[in-house]
C-alpha cells in the first residue's frame, strides 16, 4: 500500500490526460491524450493504447500516464460502441471494421510527413489486442511496433498431454467468473472506480454492442493475420500475466508461435494494467523501439 500511495503522488505531478473528441466517417470518437517528452524535451513517440472488452479509455488513464512519464505521447480512443464513441452498425461489428475505424482515427489525430501518416506503436489489451493485431495486418504502414497484452487471440482454451480444447468450447460462465475475479475491485479502489464507471456506462448505452463483441471475441482466431504482421518485419511483443485465467496460457502460447517470439510473462492477472500501472508502464516502455516518432 505504501508503494501505491507513492506512485499516486508521482502521477499527480506528472502528465495529465486531456479529454478530446473527433469525427471519423461521421461517427463521434471520444479519446484521451497524455503527452510525455523525451530527454531533449520534445514530444515523445506516439503510442496507441487500445482498451479491452466492456471498458473505455478512462480505465487506462493511469497506465497511460506511466507510459508518458517514460517519454511517450499516448492516445487512448474509446472504440466504436464503447464509452462515448458512436456504435458501429450491427452488421459491421467485426475486427476488420474496428481496425478501419482506428485507421480513420489516426488520420484525424496523428501527425503526417511528406511520405504520409507517421507510424505509431500500438498496444492492445484483451479484446483490444485482437483489434490491434488486425490494425497491424490491414494497415502495416501505420504500425511501428505491436504489443499484445493478455490479448484475446488464439483458438486454444486449454492444452495438456492428453487433450487440446478449443476456445469455442469454453462456456460463457467460465469467462464471466474469471473476469469478475480478476478485476482489481477491493485491493485497488481507484482503479475499480474507473472500471465500474466504464462498464456501467457501456451496459446502459451499448449493451447490444457488448454482446456482439463478446461473441466475436470468443470465436477470434487471427493467428494467421498475426503471423503475416511478423513476416512483414513489424516488431511484435506478446505479454501475459502469469495469473491470468481470462486469457489462458494456451492462448499466450498460440500468439508467441504465430508471432515467432518468446513472449514476456509478468506477475499479475488479467487486470494487470489497472492494478499495477507502474509495472505496466515500465514493461511496455522497455519493449517499444525508440526510433519511431
Amino acid at each position: 500500500m505504501m508503494r501505491l500511495v507513492h506512485l499516486g503522488a508521482a502521477i499527480e505531478a506528472g502528465p495529465r490526460v486531456t479529454r478530446r473528441a473527433c469525427r471519423v466517417d461521421g461517427r463521434l470518437f471520444h479519446y484521451g491524450e497524455v503527452i510525455g517528452h523525451d530527454e531533449e524535451g520534445e514530444v515523445g513517440p506516439t503510442v496507441l493504447l487500445v482498451h479491452g472488452w466492456g471498458l473505455g479509455y478512462s480505465s487506462y488513464t493511469r497506465a497511460a500516464q506511466h507510459l508518458a512519464i517514460r517519454g511517450f505521447r499516448v492516445l487512448l480512443p474509446d472504440l466504436p460502441g464503447f464509452g462515448r464513441s458512436t456504435d458501429l452498425a450491427f452488421t459491421r461489428v467485426n475486427f476488420e471494421s474496428f481496425a478501419l475505424s482506428l485507421r480513420g482515427f489516426l488520420e484525424r489525430t496523428h501527425e503526417t510527413s511528406e511520405s504520409g501518416l507517421m507510424p505509431v506503436h500500438v498496444v492492445g489489451h484483451s479484446f483490444g489486442g485482437a483489434v490491434s493485431a488486425r490494425l497491424a495486418h490491414d494497415a502495416p504502414e501505420l504500425v511501428a511496433s505491436l504489443v499484445l497484452v493478455d490479448a484475446a487471440i488464439g483458438a486454444t482454451w486449454s492444452r495438456d498431454d492428453d487433450r487440446e480444447r478449443l476456445m469455442t468450447e469454453r462456456p460463457l460462465w467460465d469467462w464471466a467468473i474469471h473476469l469478475v475475479h480478476e478485476f482489481p475491485m477491493g485491493e485497488f479502489p481507484e482503479a475499480a472506480t474507473s472500471l465500474l464507471r466504464d462498464l456501467g456506462h457501456n451496459l446502459i448505452w451499448h449493451l447490444p454492442n457488448l454482446g456482439l463483441v463478446a461473441h466475436i471475441t470468443r470465436r477470434s482466431d487471427i493467428r494467421e493475420e498475426l503471423k503475416r504482421v511478423s513476416d512483414l518485419g513489424i516488431p511484435v511483443s506478446v505479454v501475459w500475466a502469469s495469473g491470468d485465467r481470462v486469457v489462458t496460457k494456451a492462448c499466450f502460447d498460440d500468439q508467441c508461435l504465430a508471432a515467432s517470439c518468446e513472449g514476456t510473462v509478468v506477475d499479475g492477472n488479467h487486470g494487470w494494467p489497472f492494478a499495477n500501472p507502474s509495472s505496466f508502464g515500465r514493461v511496455i516502455a522497455e519493449l517499444l523501439p525508440r526510433r519511431s516518432s
